[in-house]
């Protein structure tokens, strides 16, 4: 399935959303898949991330439409609900996708902006992991050798069947896994998983520790 999902104008937002499209398309950052839908499923914007995610499995062209039948009529449930007024305005649910990959979707009605359309992110361990191995990479100049051995051991491969993967002996294997460590300051296989999996980048945590601190 391959196809592009846009805003309703490139120029102009929907006539019912006060959201600029130059606003929204800014809300990718490359972090997380995002949709915007009206109460009929229609998607009214797609970032860089929901178009991807969507390739997946998750959408269509033009509306937004699941395979995961639970996930289809709780988000049809939770929309009723927000259209009459009667639930709040976030709700998380959980969506399994076509490819068996289990992420979540946070829903966000825009209702209290006088804006009928649902702003649906979605949490998706498995893009974060990847972004965080492309980050590791060029922070700590892998070699495209050490970053596919990272990449096998956050994917649960010891060294022997990574260098079968690899098409390389065990013990060159074992010579980039400790060239890895080296680099990245860990020392265990464990640790290295949950360096890349927790790992944040110099800039975001400069940014988080900025909207931390308290004004004057």
């Amino acid at each position: 399935m391959s196809f592009e999902l846009q805003a309703t104008s490139p120029t102009r937002p929907h006539p019912s959303c006060a959201i600029e499209h130059g606003e929204l398309d800014a809300m990718d950052c490359g972090a997380k898949a995002l949709l915007v839908i009206d109460a009929d499923l229609q998607i009214r914007f797609g970032n860089r991330g929901g178009v991807a995610l969507a390739r997946e499995g998750i959408g269509s062209a033009e509306r937004f439409v699941s395979t995961d039948r639970n996930f289809a009529a709780r988000l049809q449930s939770w929309l009723r609900r927000c259209s009459k007024g009667t639930d709040g305005d976030a709700e998380r649910l959980p969506l399994a996708m076509m490819n068996g990959r289990h992420v979540a979707v946070d829903a966000v009605h825009l209702g209290s902006l006088g804006i009928d359309l649902f702003v649906l992110t979605v949490d998706d361990p498995y893009r974060t992991i990847a972004r965080n191995l492309s980050e590791i990479g060029r922070a700590f100049c892998l070699t495209a050798a050490e970053a596919r051995m990272l990449a096998l051991v956050v994917e649960g491969l010891d060294t022997i069947l990574a260098a079968k993967r690899m098409g390389i002996a065990p013990t060159t294997a074992r010579t980039h896994l400790q060239r890895v460590f080296s680099k990245t300051g860990t020392a265990r296989q464990s640790q290295l998983v949950s360096f890349v999996a927790t790992y944040m980048p110099e800039a975001r945590r400069r940014r988080g520790a900025g909207r931390d601190r308290p004004s004057r």
